[in-house]
């Protein structure tokens, strides 16, 4: 009686360190399997249950880890949850594999993975629930709950300084990291990409704060950094003084339209509609021509498409907008479509977003949950009634025709209609191969058509050289834009350029006007026909021509980087050969005019700008400066935070 009363007690005290253990990491569905196991195997029994238990601990670490790296390369997070399901069974598998002897077989209850990135408060999550049997031990039902998280939570920091609290598993502080754990972002402008690099000074304080050094190249007061621990778990945070005040990750980008000294230029416009396309490397463009950002330009961390978002304070409102991601080539030179919302934002993508002057700020910022989906805004049409079969584009205000490939565009209310044809080379216009590629059609904020042109039979006097077109409407906007491109190769034979016409607006009637220059901020004009040339007749300054007739009328304008544009042959003829011809039915930008140009070796060349076809606002009034010249001479100051 006493011997049983002993093996009793004894086997009481196994079973309570056993549920003891178990308790830590898991819940034991039935704890009669093992009271009533031999005494003999209760040992066994613990090291088999707490290496089981580990090894599926591990199998999470690793597959946290696995669907951070999938996420980051594809911004895709339904297949990257996909992936990670087979994942996650194959590890299970292959612990099985390495414990034969135990016969084990798994069934996975629950699993969920999860990140919040490039954000000031940014995590990676793992959960799982899991019965197993080890068969061999006689042990069934085992369900063992656990969870691999690591947190990263960017701290208000100095100049120079970053400072970051990490945590692991939800509450314990991560002390044992080392500069080779923290990757902070560096953007390479040189060939547009990221690179990640490692601090030299850190130091750790006992409450888990990071003091770290910033490495040189990574802006000082807005960046991303990778945290990495040693179970193969990543985060990935971002930092700027506003976003972490405000819990949101953004910048915010503020206009001032009216420049000093000057009358309010901007007054009682209406059509003053801007297209601002934000590249990666954060610069903001109008028409070809990079903006001044103050105090320079953020560039955008790689966030998948779907995360963005876009407000804008309008009157004194602020509300989301539309704009649009669109895919490019060829270093933003060849326009693919709209970029895929589970892609992520690179060197071959742009966001475009309409401004005028009643917005003071725009704020672009990204939810940075993996489980985040795409705002309307980044793809419901709300303005263009297009139907490309056609050849019809509208946006609200225009009306285009494309006729392969030359546009008659007119105001929707109005029955005028104007010419435009594109690259005539030595008296040449180009024939056309193919039907024009509708990029974007029934677009967001803007639609793009493209067209290669060609010439039959070659130009005489001008061999080996390719040519593209592609034009942008933008919603609810007087104007479309050109942008018109040579690709001369290198050419053994003789070349004589003797005519070159980047774009041909015709069909118009009334009064040309054309800027000859400029005195003191504001446009001198030309009423007289011919040639507007470097130094002729007054000056060098000629943005903008416009042939009116009452209220209705037509027009190019382009901004200060293509005025220079058109004497890019000058240099090459070592005279002025680049003009304007202007005529009362007629309007060319002609980067060969007066003079023949000759040479053989390679250029590249790409002229922008917009075909203006008003009913109301002209680019320049009948009295007053109130026009759309102002978009064109003074574009708004830009200041980012």
């Amino acid at each position: 009686m006493k011997n049983s009363r002993a093996n009793k007690g004894q086997f009481s005290i196994i079973a309570a360190l056993l549920v003891s253990v178990i308790l830590v990491t898991a819940v034991i569905s039935t704890y009669t399997m093992v009271r009533h196991s031999p005494l003999q195997d209760s040992p066994k029994v613990l090291t088999a249950l707490g290496e089981m238990n580990a090894d599926i601990k591990r199998i999470l670490d690793f597959t946290v880890g696995y669907y951070g790296s999938i996420l980051k390369v594809t911004g895709n997070s339904t297949y990257a949850r996909g992936l990670t399901t087979r994942y996650l069974s194959s590890g299970l598998v292959n612990v099985a594999h390495s414990h034969p002897e135990w016969n084990p077989s798994f069934e996975v209850n629950f699993e969920k993975f999860s990140t919040r990135w490039f954000m000031p408060d940014s995590c990676s999550i793992g959960q799982i629930s899991v019965t197993y049997s080890l068969a061999a031990l006689g042990i069934e039902g085992v369900k063992y709950e656990t969870s691999s998280a690591l947190a990263v939570k960017m701290l208000d920091s100095n100049p120079g300084v970053a400072r970051i609290n990490v945590t692991r598993d939800n509450t314990e502080l991560e002390l044992g990291l080392s500069k080779d754990n923290f990757w902070f972002y560096k953007y390479n402008y040189d060939d547009s990409t990221w690179e990640l690099v490692n601090p030299t000074d850190i130091k750790v304080s006992s409450n888990g704060v990071y003091n770290i050094t910033l490495p040189s190249g990574v802006d000082q007061d807005a960046y991303s950094v990778q945290v990495e621990d040693d179970r193969g778990l990543f985060v990935l945070a971002f930092y700027s003084q506003d976003s972490v005040a405000s819990g949101i990750p953004h910048y915010t980008y503020t206009f001032e339209w009216d420049d000093t000294g000057m009358l309010d230029i901007y007054e009682n416009l209406s059509t003053d509609t801007f297209v601002i396309e934000v590249l990666q490397n954060g610069t903001l463009k109008w028409l070809g021509q990079n903006l001044e950002i103050s105090p320079k330009a953020r560039p955008i961390p790689p966030i998948p498409i779907k995360a963005f978002r876009v407000n804008a304070n309008v009157s004194g409102v602020n509300q989301e907008v539309p704009f649009q991601v669109e895919d490019w080539v060829s270093h933003y030179k060849v326009p693919l479509g709209l970029a895929g919302n589970v892609s992520i934002f690179n060197n071959r993508k742009m966001l475009v977003f309409l401004v005028n002057d009643n917005i003071s700020e725009v704020t672009l910022w990204w939810d940075g949950n993996d489980t985040a989906t795409q705002t309307s805004y980044a793809w419901k049409n709300v303005y263009f009634n297009d139907i490309p079969s056609s050849g019809i584009l509208e946006n609200g205000f225009l009306r285009l025709n494309i006729y392969n490939f030359y546009v008659v565009s007119r105001v929707i209310s109005e029955a005028t209609s104007y010419r435009a044809d594109f690259l005539r080379v030595n008296d040449k216009l180009p024939t056309y191969g193919a039907n024009p590629a509708y990029v974007i059609y029934n677009g967001i904020v803007r639609d793009i058509v493209q067209q290669e042109p060609e010439y039959s039979g070659g130009v005489a006097g001008s061999p080996n050289f390719y040519a593209q077109v592609f034009l942008t409407l933008p919603a609810n906007t007087p104007y479309y834009t050109y942008s018109t491109r040579l690709i001369f190769v290198d050419s053994e034979q003789s070349r004589s350029v003797s005519d070159l016409s980047a774009i041909q607006l015709s069909g118009l009637s009334g009064t040309p006007l054309t800027e000859d220059g400029t005195d003191s901020g504001y446009p001198e004009t030309s009423t007289s026909t011919g040639l507007f040339y470097d130094g002729s007749p007054t000056g060098w300054d000629h943005h903008w021509s416009q042939v009116r007739s009452g209220n209705l009328g037509a027009g190019l304008m382009f901004t200060d980087t293509d005025n220079q544009n058109l004497y890019v042959f000058d240099t090459i003829v070592g005279d002025e050969t680049g003009a304007l011809n202007v005529l009362s039915s007629r309007i060319e930008y002609n980067p060969v005019e007066r003079y023949a140009a000759d040479f053989t070796y390679p250029l590249d060349l790409t002229w922008c700008g917009a075909v203006v076809t008003f009913n109301a606002e002209p680019i320049y009034p009948s009295s007053g400066y109130n026009g759309l010249w102002v978009m064109v001479e003074h574009p708004p100051n830009i200041t980012v935070n």
